[in-house]
């Protein structure tokens, strides 16, 4: 089933075709519906109606013309979609269907308009905080209520608590240098000498030759 496509402009009139022989002969019902055909009756059904008349109609925007083509008045983005035409025939699975794809584009202007309301919605908010900040940065700095100057003031505060803090790491490393590393050397001595009986057996001959001096 071959589909037909349709280009319209938004807020103009445009004209769907029936293109189908019988569409166009007295007494024979049209229907036209939106989406894809059903088996056997219009699906979503818009208009429909016999020749000149109709019998059904879901919008007073929407017309059948007298070779059965769909006629939509004052057409919106919202219209763009597959419409079907249905010529009911006597018979079963005797009923003609085209298939129309309607594309509703914006005028030129309303296009421009809508691609710069897009461009302002999706800002990103870092573009405009720069933005602002430029504007902020062009006042006069003397002023005692700039905020560039209390951000500066906060910025040197900062880095002064920080070389303070680096000092007093500095000068508790030092000093705890200067004691741990004796007492630890002092430890390591007492611990070799203690587990070495080498200068135990070399201080007793010392103590039994004293004690034979004061024996004499």
């Amino acid at each position: 089933m071959a589909t037909e496509t349709v280009v319209g402009v938004a807020g103009g009139d445009v004209t769907l075709p029936c293109r189908h022989g019988a569409a166009k002969q007295g007494g024979v019902e049209v229907c036209w519906g939106r989406g894809e055909p059903s088996l056997f009756t219009c699906h979503n059904a818009v208009i429909s109606g016999t020749g000149n008349h109709v019998t059904y109609r879901r919008s007073n925007r929407f017309s059948l013309s007298s070779s059965s083509s769909l006629s939509i008045s004052s057409s919106r983005p919202a219209d763009t979609g597959f419409y079907h035409c249905r010529v009911q025939l006597p018979g079963l699975f005797n009923d003609q269907v085209s298939i129309v794809h309607l594309l509703i584009i914006r005028p030129p202007a309303l296009i421009s308009q809508h691609t710069t309301n897009e461009n302002e919605k999706n800002a990103d908010p870092a573009d405009t905080m720069t933005s602002d900040l430029m504007v902020t940065t062009g006042s006069d700095v003397t002023d005692s209520n700039d905020p560039e100057l209390g951000v500066a003031r906060v910025q040197s505060q900062v880095q002064q608590h920080e070389n303070s803090l680096q000092f007093f790491i500095g000068i508790t490393l030092r000093f705890s240098s200067i004691i741990f590393i004796p007492l630890l050397i002092s430890a390591l001595f007492y611990r070799v000498w203690r587990s070495n009986p080498r200068f135990q057996t070399d201080t007793r001959p010392d103590q039994s030759e004293d004690e034979d001096d004061d024996s004499v």
